[in-house]
């Protein structure tokens, strides 16, 4: 019986009819179809804010790519850690409008350039759009670029959500038809070399007023056994609580040991501790541990894999990233799953701070995720941002402005260690 986080998420899952497996394939025309699909109870969208018109189309376009050697990681003890950059498209309309984006990618030993190339290969495809609506461009995008990374798809998808809501006077959750602002955070934390800095970074966090922790381990299973025992001693009868995102690195019968020397009043989540695609043994898995147990997420997950996993009980939540996956519109087309097979889904959020708030915004709109992952060290990843900082009266809250509410400090971005940018021109 799973105990604590199991009731919280009231996870269950059906087995499903063969009406809702044709539903789940529906491809949708456009964005007021996939919002109605989305929030049946919100009647009434605004389809002049999708609409296209001389008036309204795209007339500039910037990309900007930058890196910071401060947000080099490493996720497991592997020999080479991850940069990460951050790439931003800025959309202008001829409307004195703007939508932006911004979508985190890695690469090990140099800071990636592949989504930089990719939007300003497609820069002169985006001025010449006659469509607005985000679910109609992805089409074309899809078409004419077969090749197109999901992270450059999800660029352009998020900005003109971005575009929309911003047209709407609103924050983008509530376009989403959300019912609240803010969610419960917990500190998700880099990888350490030793015992001692994990437990110094659960107390230097826990100042911010964070009480849940996710920490990235060795992928050794004595190693990450001794953390869990360490964890065990140091924080029983606290009121802090544990998860651990193994990066893939066990087998079934390692994890099952870990979890077993887990205090699972302490230890509430194991993430990814197998290969993702390994759904008959997830489904075993999740029935051998008591702590909730998901998926890493980080691959591209089809709307048929996800309902694969369902209907074989593998997971106690979804897991994906709405910059991973190709953007809010595919995100959406997901959360219809999920939503029907009433699994939760808990959103990734390991970015900076755009990549964060798109995916805050996605969470706002649901009532089946009930954590905002927050990736430490927190500064470093609002980076160039005039109001990054999303963790506010011990929850994370949307920022207040339209759109994604994230203002982007241009003149910041330039200085950072790594920096790239392209204009269109006039």
């Amino acid at each position: 019986m799973k105990t604590f986080m199991k009731a919280f998420h009231y996870s269950f899952l059906f087995i499903f009819s063969f009406t809702f497996q044709a539903s789940s394939q529906q491809e949708y025309e456009n964005a007021i179809e996939l919002l109605k699909a989305f929030k049946s109870e919100v009647a009434n969208y605004n389809q002049s804010l999708f609409q296209y018109s001389e008036d309204v189309k795209i007339i500039d376009i910037e990309i900007h790519t930058a890196g910071n050697e401060s947000a080099t990681a490493k996720y497991t003890d592997e020999e080479i850690p991850w940069k990460q950059v951050n790439n931003i498209l800025r959309l202008k309309t001829a409307d004195g409008y703007e939508g932006i984006s911004g979508v985190d990618t890695y690469l090990t030993g140099e800071f990636d350039q592949k989504t930089f190339k990719e939007l300003k290969s497609i820069s002169s495809t985006l001025l010449s759009l006659t469509s607005l609506d985000p679910v109609v461009v992805g089409k074309k995008l899809r078409q004419k670029y077969p090749e197109l990374s999901n992270e450059t798809l999800a660029n352009v998808d998020i900005a003109l959500w971005d575009l929309a809501s911003r047209k709407a006077k609103m924050p983008l959750h509530e376009l989403l038809g959300s019912n609240r602002n803010s969610i419960e955070g917990y500190a998700s934390l880099p990888f350490y070399e030793t015992l001692p800095e994990y437990i110094n970074a659960v107390e230097k966090y826990s100042k911010l007023g964070f009480k849940t922790f996710k920490f990235h381990v060795w992928g050794n299973f004595d190693q990450d056994k001794k953390l869990i025992q360490k964890i065990n001693k140091e924080y029983t009868n606290t009121d802090f609580r544990f998860m651990i995102d193994f990066e893939y690195a066990h087998n079934l019968q390692d994890t099952i040991k870990l979890a077993e020397s887990a205090d699972e009043t302490l230890f509430i989540l194991f993430e990814g501790p197998i290969d993702d695609k390994l759904l008959d043994q997830y489904a075993d898995l999740n029935k051998a541990i008591p702590m909730m147990l998901i998926p890493a997420g980080y691959d591209n997950y089809s709307k048929e894999f996800i309902l694969e996993a369902i209907r074989k009980k593998s997971w106690d939540a979804a897991r994906f990233d709405v910059t991973l996956v190709g953007g809010l519109t595919a995100a959406i087309e997901r959360m219809i799953i999920t939503e029907a097979a009433e699994i939760p889904v808990e959103v990734q959020s390991w970015a900076h701070s755009l990549g964060q708030a798109v995916n805050l915004h996605l969470m706002l709109a649901n009532d089946r995720t009930s954590f905002f992952e927050a990736p430490m060290p927190k500064d470093v990843f609002e980076f160039a941002t005039k109001n990054g900082n999303l963790f506010k009266n011990g929850k994370i809250e949307a920022p207040k402005k339209v759109g994604l509410g994230i203002e982007v400090d241009w003149d910041k971005l330039k200085t950072a260690d790594y920096y790239c940018s392209f204009k269109s021109p006039e």
